[in-house]
């Protein structure tokens, strides 16, 4: 297991949801990182995944100089569906793959159904699913919330940069405190900015808990399934 502290010989989750900060994309060598483990966890421990990709390295940044919104929006709409293409393509060479999009993208990729994801999972295919919501002014937080719902995982993944949820954006306030567990009630109380208001209130309502934690260490996705406590935990 290459030095990994072991808490459990089983995963603690059967049927996970996991997205993947856009920033991922900028670093050919990280993300290849990740393909890899999210193919040794797939293959050697046996889970469901659903994978929901950002955009955020197309669009983040700029979406100030854009004045139009509703563009902003399409162009990282249509930056997800191409990181999805690439992250498959990483992926496949060892798991079959199939790429969903929330608005219609056909030839290019499936145009997402959830009856058509489920039996994707079920087959044990890795289910990539691009295009946010399908609509603009929501998130790609709330596009992974919503699916974790349909999908009816067990868990909803969120891999960062930095190692969890923090009451102030760590990379600006080095006095920032990392919350290790909360609540609902209390992430939503608090404003956090981790993820969106809705997605809190749709996996809320769900009762599924969500585990925000830095998907940029080696390993980190691996661990929290055999059971260490890493990141943050709400629900």
């Amino acid at each position: 297991m290459h030095g990994l502290k072991l808490v459990s010989k089983s995963p603690l989750y059967q049927r996970i949801i996991l997205k993947l900060t856009g920033e991922l994309w900028q670093n050919e060598k990280l993300l290849k990182t990740i393909s890899e483990e999210i193919i040794d966890v797939v293959e050697n421990l046996l889970i469901k995944i659903a994978i929901v990709t950002g955009g955020g390295n197309f669009i983040r940044g700029r979406i100030n100089t854009l004045s139009d919104r509703l563009l902003a929006d399409r162009i990282g709409m249509l930056g997800t569906i191409i990181n999805a293409l690439i992250i498959a393509e990483y992926l496949k060479k060892k798991l079959p793959c199939v790429v969903f999009s929330s608005f219609f993208c056909m030839p290019i990729v499936e145009y997402y159904n959830v009856e058509k994801a489920k039996e994707a999972m079920e087959n044990r295919r890795v289910v990539i699913l691009a295009g946010g919501t399908g609509n603009p002014y929501f998130s790609t937080d709330t596009a992974c919330a919503l699916r974790g719902r349909e999908l009816e995982v067990d868990v909803v993944l969120k891999g960062t940069k930095v190692e969890g949820v923090y009451s102030d954006d760590p990379l600006k306030n080095k006095n920032a405190k990392l919350y290790k567990k909360l609540t609902y009630e209390e992430a939503i109380k608090k404003n956090l900015k981790i993820m969106d208001q809705t997605a809190f209130f749709l996996l809320k309502e769900a009762k599924i808990p969500l585990i925000v934690y830095n998907g940029m260490k080696k390993n980190n996705l691996k661990k929290i399934l055999l059971g260490e406590k890493i990141g943050s935990l709400i629900c």
